[in-house]
């Protein structure tokens, strides 16, 4: 690894953490690249595209240290069944995937790496394992706390919001908060009347 790729993983990475991430990426096959944000996921495993046999990883690079990482695992998970089961096809987030997601993970769940907010998190996490971590209302509320937006501070979420407080969301549209089902809370728009399933995490203005 050069000089420039550790201080890649050091600028993106809990600083405790590198260290692992050094070791998983240098002793597997595959590219690691930092893309722009993108609303539809934090991160995703691709196989093979051109015949060279390199998988590649990709997260967004505006994630802070703890999601990083934690994407950065899922999608190791991702390559590592893809490896350990060549001939099979899997369920993208089936139990070979959960157990493998789980093993990996364990390691990095040390207070040097995670806040203890986060491990307590990750541990209820472990116990039901989703496709995504932004899928498990608790654990991504913790994440948010470690977010900042382009001014330093923390971005507000519809959860933080008191029931009938009105907001904006990044599309225009403008809201009056109404009560939870499960994850998500029952909206009105007052752009068009209509209620709408919002959730629990979506930023507002």
């Amino acid at each position: 690894m050069t000089d420039k790729e550790l201080q890649i993983l050091q600028r993106y990475f809990p600083a405790a953490a590198v260290p692992m991430v050094v070791e998983a990426y240098t002793h597997s096959r595959f590219q690691l690249k930092f893309k722009k944000p993108r609303n539809s996921k934090l991160g995703d495993f691709r196989p093979p595209q051109d015949g060279n046999g390199v998988c590649c990883i990709t997260l967004n690079g505006d994630l802070n240290p703890y999601q990083m990482l934690v994407t950065f695992v899922h999608e190791l998970a991702h390559y590592t069944v893809y490896v350990n089961y060549p001939e099979r096809y899997l369920e993208p987030h089936g139990e070979e995937w959960k157990q493998t997601f789980a093993q990996l993970l364990l390691p990095y769940l040390r207070p040097d790496i995670f806040p203890k907010d986060v491990i307590v998190a990750l541990e209820k996490h472990l116990q039901h394992i989703k496709a995504s971590s932004t899928a498990d209302a608790n654990l991504a509320k913790v994440m948010k706390r470690y977010d900042a937006n382009a001014s330093g501070e923390k971005p507000i979420t519809v959860d933080d919001l008191p029931e009938g407080a009105i907001f904006q969301l990044a599309d225009g549209k403008t809201f009056r908060k109404g009560p939870k089902r499960r994850t998500r809370y029952q909206c009105e728009c007052l752009d068009n009347g209509r209620t709408y399933s919002v959730s629990s995490m979506a930023e507002v203005k």
